[in-house]
């Protein structure tokens, strides 16, 4: 049986440019194996219990950005002012909650969940996150499924081995010279995993393993995405497209390069996006791709001279400025049915306390729809999405309240 190990993993046009598996003939992929079962996972955390929300004086108000309705009642379950949550993106009604407790900060207990919005939540699934600070990517398949995959030390010196985690087992993906994972997501009818390149020695570019969830990792194709300028420092930032044909982001230099996979098992560059000050995520809205990124350079305390600026960037288009009193400390771009929504925490200025989580629909085209709507002062969030309706979960101190939207574009 496997030994769980952890490693701190990575947080996230014509056919000119084209990668195929041919181009980097260091790559290393690992033979196929048994899958091997998973020791030392932690149990599943307490069920979190869902109630209708209070509304009214001393209790937190709640808005949505325009575009946006409630499409059921508030709810909100008690919860640790520790507890720890994601949501796996795509699919409503799930996520992986961990309990943490002690100083520094250790998990207690992990799982994969189905809530429950009208009692507690059940279907607990073991999931390797053992590690606070390093938490592996982590998703769920339109079935139901859960994946994570994570790194432990390979056969060859510096190597890495890459795992994807699946119903308490892990199958070696790949092995590599300090390979990293980097970004997990499942659509509809299947997965994309994507890590740096691997080969004997670490080079510029990124690996996409795409494949159903059910299959044996023999039966997931690798596609090689390898830069034009092979000794660059290109990496991989994540995975902005599942479905129908998965999409990465690489980050080189000051450009985010958008990369999408091919049925004949290459990758072609789809354009490029200037982001000098970081990116904060990236989706693509049906073959529009978009980056949420930071505008202005922001210091180690987390501060900004000319505040909170932020930038969607749009290959060949424009940029679109987006404004906090703060540069945000968290932000997801999800795509909907008809466009996408753009949620982000930031605090009320520099080195306060407080902060808000604000929400804001775009356009087929990616323009924000009216100005970025405060929804509601939190401590954290996650939000999923499934069509046009999104789930957005808000944290403020010990409870956490279950904002059920349906999104939809004027």
């Amino acid at each position: 049986m496997r030994r769980l190990a952890l490693f701190a993993l990575l947080a996230t046009a014509g056919c000119g440019r084209c990668s195929s598996n041919s181009s980097a003939p260091d790559a290393a992929p690992a033979p196929t194996v048994v899958p091997e079962v998973v020791e030392g996972l932690l149990p599943p955390p307490s069920p979190w219990t869902f109630k209708p929300a209070r509304t009214g004086p001393g209790q937190p108000s709640y808005a949505l950005p325009e575009g946006c309705t409630m499409r059921a009642p508030l709810v909100r379950a008690a919860v640790a002012k520790t507890t720890r949550f994601v949501a796996p993106g795509q699919g409503l009604g799930r996520l992986v909650v961990a309990d943490v407790g002690g100083s520094p900060p250790e998990l207690t207990a992990v799982a994969g969940v189905v809530l429950d919005p009208e009692g507690a939540s059940r279907d607990p699934v073991a999931l390797p996150w053992t590690e606070a600070a390093a938490m592996p990517p982590m998703a769920q398949s339109e079935a139901g499924r859960w994946l994570a995959a994570y790194t432990e030390p390979g056969e060859r010196e510096n190597a890495l081995r890459v795992l994807l985690f699946r119903e308490g087992k892990a199958e070696v993906v790949s092995e590599g010279d300090r390979l990293e994972v980097v970004d997990l997501a499942c659509g509809a009818s299947q997965c994309a995993l994507l890590t740096t390149r691997a080969g004997t020695v670490a080079a510029a570019g990124a690996d996409l393993w795409i494949g159903k969830p059910e299959e044996p990792m023999g039966a997931w194709r690798r596609v090689e995405i390898v830069p034009p300028a092979g000794d660059g420092d290109a990496h991989p930032a994540g995975i902005a497209r599942v479905d129908p044909a998965p999409m990465a982001v690489l980050v080189e230099g000051g450009e985010l390069s958008f990369w999408g996979a091919e049925e004949t098992g290459a990758a072609r560059e789809v354009g490029r996006v200037p982001a000098p000050y970081g990116m904060i995520d990236a989706a693509v809205m049906g073959e529009q791709p978009v980056a949420l990124v930071y505008g202005n350079t922001v210091n180690e305390e987390g501060c900004a001279q000319e505040g909170g600026k932020m930038r969607v960037e749009r290959p060949g288009k424009e940029a679109e400025l987006l404004r906090a009193h703060a540069p945000p400390t968290a932000g997801v771009l999800r795509s909907l049915g008809r466009g996408a929504i753009a949620t982000y925490l930031a605090p009320l200025g520099c080195g306060v306390e407080r902060k808000v989580v604000y929400a804001v629909m775009l356009d087929a085209e990616g323009k924000p729809v009216g100005n970025p709507m405060p929804v509601a002062d939190a401590s954290s969030f996650a939000v999923a999405v499934k069509g046009g309706d999104v789930d957005l979960f808000v944290q403020l101190e010990g409870e956490v309240t279950w904002v059920r939207a349906a999104c939809q574009l004027p």
